[in-house]
């Protein structure tokens, strides 16, 4: 007779960072979609290739990794504390350079959602989870 060996649930706080980090991709996926046309038309611009390869390379990243999250891999964590630390950098820098930077700069999406990601990746439970 075979013994079934139920499988280990993924935790609460992991299921949240892939959650957000899946709503994180379809917000850049809608955007590269929406800057494609703009980009195509000026075609000579290098800031704005620039920021829609940029663009083009964090939703590569994001759905490479939201694909490879229930492999429970060290290196999967890492990368997605990682990419999230530097969008949180990126945006905080930009907002700086701009001249934008301000309480609201702090309660945008752009800085909370990664955020939230790392914070819910730094938790026990996630610790455990991608100890394999």
């Amino acid at each position: 007779m075979t013994k079934v060996i139920p499988a280990e649930q993924m935790p609460a706080t992991v299921r949240a960072a892939r959650v957000i980090m899946t709503l994180q991709l379809g917000v850049s996926l809608l955007l590269f979609a929406m800057m494609l046309p703009a980009a195509v038309a000026a075609f000579g611009n290098p800031v704005l290739l620039g920021v829609l390869l940029r663009l083009f390379l964090v939703v590569v990243l994001l759905g490479w990794l939201v694909f490879r999250w229930s492999s429970r891999r060290k290196w999967v964590r890492w990368c997605a504390v990682a990419i999230e630390a530097v969008a949180v950098g990126s945006y905080l820098i930009t907002a700086a350079i701009d001249g934008e930077f301000g309480w609201r700069t702090l309660i945008d999406l752009g800085t909370v959602l990664p955020l939230a990601i790392v914070i819910t990746l730094f938790t026990p439970a996630a610790t455990r989870w991608f100890d394999r």
